[in-house]
C-alpha cells in the first residue's frame, strides 16, 4: 500500500510543471528618453503571493503591465507559462490575458451598470455561461467578498469605497483566473477596511490555487498577505550598473534588510531623499 501511495505522489509531482509561471528576463522599458525599467530579472512560481513595493515612479506599475503584455519591453522578454509573450499572436495573447484577474486601484466599475452587471460583465462579454450560471456565479462571488444580496441591485455611486473595492475583487474572480493582479488594493481606505481587504486576499489564496501579484505602498498589506516582497528603486537614482530590484525576500526580513534604502522605505523615513531635495533646491 505504501509503495502505491509513493508512486502516485511521484506521478503527481511529475505532472506539475516545475518551471516558473511568470518570468521577466533582462526586462527593460524606455519611454522616449525615460528609462523606467532596466535589466529586471524576476521569476514567480505558481501559488506565490508577491508584493511589489517601492516609492512612486520606481516602475512598479510598468512592471505589472509588462507581465500581462500591456506594455511591450524595449528589450528583454516576459515569459508566461514557459512561452515568451513576444511570440504569442494577438488573438492568443487575448486568450492568455483571460488567465489573469485584475483588481484596479479605484475599482474601475462601470457607473452606468448595476453591481450585478459589473461583476457579470466578463462572463457576458465572453459568452461562456448561461444566464442562470452567470447569476449563480455573480451572487456566489459577491458573498465571498462579504457583500449582501441586495448590493447586487445598487449602482456603484451608492457604494462606499470599501464596497467598491470588494465588487472589483468579485469581478476579478468571476473568470476563475490563475493569476490575480492587485493595483494598490487598500489605497484610500481606513485601517479597518484595509485589513478587511487584506483578509479577503488571504481567503482567496486559501480558496483558489491562484498566484497573486500585489502592487502596494501599504506595508501592513505587504507583511500580512505576501510570502515574498520585491522592492524596486527609481532607475534615475541608480548608477548605470546598479540592480533595480533592491530587495527580494520574505516580508519578515524587511526590517533587517542590509540595504538602508529598504529600511528607510519600510519605516517611512525621508532619510537621504530629504538631503537630495535640499541639494536640488540650493
Amino acid at each position: 500500500m505504501t509503495q502505491e501511495v509513493d508512486s502516485s505522489s511521484e506521478s503527481l509531482r511529475e505532472r506539475i510543471p516545475s518551471r516558473p509561471l511568470i518570468e521577466a528576463r533582462q526586462l527593460s522599458v524606455v519611454f522616449q528618453q525615460n528609462e523606467v525599467l532596466k535589466d529586471v530579472n524576476v521569476s514567480i512560481r505558481r501559488g506565490q503571493t508577491i508584493a511589489v513595493i517601492g516609492e512612486s515612479g520606481c516602475g512598479k506599475t510598468v512592471f505589472m503591465k509588462s507581465l500581462v503584455g500591456l506594455v511591450k519591453p524595449t528589450s528583454g522578454e516576459v515569459r508566461f507559462d514557459g512561452r515568451s509573450l513576444e511570440e504569442i499572436q494577438f488573438q492568443e495573447l487575448t486568450e492568455t490575458r483571460r488567465r489573469f484577474g485584475f483588481v484596479f486601484q479605484n475599482a474601475a466599475l462601470f457607473d452606468s451598470m448595476s453591481v450585478f452587471d459589473n461583476v457579470a460583465f466578463p462572463l457576458v462579454q465572453q459568452a461562456i455561461a448561461s444566464k442562470d450560471e452567470i447569476a449563480d456565479r455573480v451572487m456566489c462571488h459577491l458573498a465571498e467578498v462579504g457583500l449582501p444580496k441586495e448590493v447586487a441591485r445598487r449602482q456603484p455611486a451608492q457604494l462606499s469605497g470599501g464596497m467598491r473595492k470588494r465588487v472589483g475583487l468579485a469581478r476579478a474572480l468571476i473568470l476563475r483566473p490563475e493569476v490575480v493582479v492587485y493595483d494598490e488594493p487598500t489605497t484610500g481606505l481606513d485601517p479597518i477596511m484595509s485589513d478587511v481587504i487584506n483578509e479577503l486576499m488571504l481567503d482567496i489564496r486559501r480558496r483558489y490555487p491562484v498566484t497573486s501579484i500585489i502592487v502596494t505602498h501599504d506595508m501592513r498589506t505587504a507583511r500580512k498577505v505576501a510570502d515574498r516582497v520585491l522592492m524596486f528603486y527609481p532607475r534615475h537614482r541608480l548608477e548605470p550598473d546598479d540592480p533595480q530590484v533592491i530587495y527580494d525576500g520574505p516580508p519578515s526580513e524587511l526590517e533587517h534588510a542590509e540595504d538602508r534604502r529598504v529600511r528607510q522605505f519600510v519605516h517611512g523615513e525621508a532619510g537621504e531623499r530629504m538631503n537630495e531635495m535640499l541639494q536640488a533646491m540650493a
